[in-house]
Parts: structure tokens; C-alpha cells; sequence
């Protein structure tokens, strides 16, 4: 029986990790509205604590502390388009949480033209998602956990519904302050094509592993996204030079440190002198080298933020480069129900 199955990894697992990166309809399934993942490079999934956000993609985390807890983000996206979500979470039992959010995207109005430019009409384009999610904790440190989300998009008269999966386990040893996480994200199908073409959910794999450190109120965080896919350089953005030979233009090939180094988002966390105040940056080196500009230094790639504590409201900041023409700036409210119960 092992041998069957030991066959069968070897035969798929590399027509996986060779495969290519392919445009999708429905990448809005991995936009993130969490103030604190998007000012620590864009990307979180191993670390453990109360933020209710965390457990959108990464069901896992869902633990204890985010009994009762709701979480508000709004995110004013590039080219105004906005991005609100609401998220809460509940404890069943000792070893069972649950989770349920909505998460909106409208992406504004649209002028329809004619065939020589003249405004006929306008038009909408708007997503939501609705994700319901579970956590169980297994004992020795390791926590499993699954979701279900459900995405509507309408863009302009074409309209779809996808139905997709995230499957996550976590460890998480409190002693030693670390923690890793394996998570497959959209995994599923459309239910509801836009056309008569059948297209695929942006399935990915990532690993993530996260320390905290023990005489420094600092933590740092790596995710290694697309472990599916090598490749991610583009074809919009190649490495031209010109032969000083022969004066002809040559394409280069990316090496082989920097499509690795695509697969990383690197995010740190600073908690001064271990009080109610967050210091966050972070850098994702896939957008750095997909939206940097050649002919000068931007900051794309880069992002940070603060988080603080007001009352009983945990309050988070970010901005982060997209681009030198386009910053995202996103707020979020985290707050625990239990606490305005008398």
C-alpha cells in the first residue's frame, strides 16, 4: 500500500511544483483586508494569537482567544475601489471553534462606449465572499482546520459564482515562541461560469513559519507562496540588455536565487517595550519585482503600519506600495463582544 501511494506522489508531485502560474478570473479570492497582514508584506499564516483576521485564509488559527470576537476591515484600494469585511468567531467547545465572514469588493462605475468613443451607458462591477470556517486542535500542539467560501461576482453583465476550499494544520509551540503552518488555498470549481469557458480557481500551496523572540518584543514571519508553481517571472516585465557586440537586444532569463526569492514574504512585527503599541513592516518580493520601475527607486514591495489599543478596541493601520502611482491604505477594528456584556 505504501509503495501505491509513494508511485503516485512521485509521478504528480513534480507535474505540480513545474507547473505554470496562470492568470484567473477569480483572484480576488486571495485579496486580504486585514490591516495587520497587509503591513507585514501582504502575506500571514503561522502566526497565533487574537486577531480574528488571520483565520480567513488560514482556518487553523482559529483558537481561543477570538471567542466572541468581530473584526471590521476596510481597505481603499487602488483606483477607488473599496473593500469592507466583517468577521466573527466562536468557541463550541474547548477544542472546536467556528468562523463566518463577508468580505465586499466594489470596484466602482464604468462608462460603456461605442465603437468611436462615445459614452452610451454606464456599468458596475462588485464581488462578495462569504466564508464559514471550523478549527479543531489536535493535541500535541498541532491545529487543523478547513473552510468553505462562496463568491458571487458581477462585472458588468458577465456574472459567476465559485465555490472553493482552504485546508490548513498549524504547530504552535507557546515555549519555544514558534510556529509553522502547511496551507492549500482554492481548492474547488466555478459553479457559475462568466462564459462558456471553464476557468480555474487560483489554486496555491504555501508554508509559513513565524518566531517570536524571547528577550526582544519582536517576531518576524516568512510565507513561501506558490510552492506549486517555480516560475513566477512575467513576460510584461523581461531583462533586455544590448550587445555591445553586435548591438542587438537580448533577453536574460531570471536566476535562479531570484525566482526563489519571488516565493517569499518576509514580515516583522515590533511590540515596544511590550504594551498596547505595534510597530509592523513587511516586503513581498514578488511585487517588488513585477511593479518596480527601472528608470528610478520606488518603494513597491514595501509596506507598514501600527496597531494600538483604545478602550476596548484593538485599532490597525497600513499602507502599503503597489506602485509609485498607487498606494493602499487599510483600516481595521478588532473588538471582543464579551468585553461590552455587563
Amino acid at each position: 500500500m505504501f509503495r501505491k501511494y509513494f508511485i503516485i506522489f512521485c509521478v504528480l508531485f513534480p507535474n505540480i511544483l513545474f507547473s505554470q502560474l496562470h492568470n484567473s478570473s477569480y483572484n480576488s479570492l486571495n485579496l486580504h483586508s486585514s490591516s495587520r497582514v497587509l503591513s507585514m508584506g501582504g502575506d500571514i499564516n503561522s502566526i497565533v494569537d487574537g486577531d480574528i483576521s488571520l483565520s480567513l485564509f488560514v482556518p487553523s488559527l482559529l483558537n481561543e482567544e477570538m471567542d466572541n470576537q468581530i473584526a471590521f476591515n476596510f481597505v481603499d484600494y487602488v483606483s477607488d475601489i473599496n473593500f469592507i469585511s466583517f468577521h466573527f468567531a466562536k468557541k463550541f467547545n474547548n477544542n472546536l471553534m467556528f468562523f463566518s465572514g463577508i468580505d465586499a469588493i466594489n470596484y466602482g462605475q464604468f462608462d460603456e462606449t461605442d465603437e468611436i468613443g462615445n459614452i452610451i451607458s454606464k456599468f458596475s462591477a462588485s464581488q462578495q465572499i462569504a466564508t464559514i470556517g471550523v478549527s479543531k486542535y489536535l493535541g500535541n500542539n498541532f491545529t487543523f482546520g478547513s473552510n468553505i467560501r462562496l463568491m458571487n461576482s458581477k462585472l458588468e453583465s458577465y456574472h459567476s459564482i465559485a465555490l472553493s476550499s482552504n485546508i490548513s494544520a498549524t504547530y504552535h509551540n507557546k515555549d519555544s515562541r514558534f510556529t509553522s503552518t502547511l496551507l492549500v488555498k482554492n481548492f474547488g470549481k466555478p459553479i457559475k461560469n462568466y462564459t462558456s469557458n471553464q476557468e480555474d480557481l487560483p489554486f496555491e500551496i504555501q508554508m509559513g513559519l513565524s518566531k517570536s523572540l524571547k528577550h526582544l518584543p519582536f517576531r518576524y514571519s516568512f510565507v513561501f507562496h506558490h510552492l506549486n508553481v517555480y516560475d513566477l517571472s512575467n513576460s510584461y516585465n523581461p531583462i533586455t540588455i544590448f550587445d555591445p557586440a553586435t548591438n542587438e537586444l537580448i533577453v536574460r532569463e531570471e536566476t535562479v536565487a531570484k525566482k526563489l526569492l519571488r516565493h517569499v514574504v518576509l514580515g516583522t512585527e515590533l511590540n515596544p517595550f511590550r504594551k498596547n503599541l505595534f510597530l509592523r513592516a513587511g516586503f513581498n518580493f514578488q511585487r517588488r519585482e513585477d511593479l518596480k520601475l527601472d528608470s528610478s527607486f520606488n518603494m513597491s514591495g514595501f509596506s507598514w503600519g501600527l496597531g494600538f489599543s483604545i478602550i476596548k478596541l484593538q485599532v490597525n493601520y497600513s499602507r502599503s506600495a503597489f506602485h509609485s502611482s498607487s498606494m493602499l491604505n487599510s483600516f481595521s477594528i478588532v473588538a471582543n463582544l464579551s468585553n461590552f456584556v455587563p
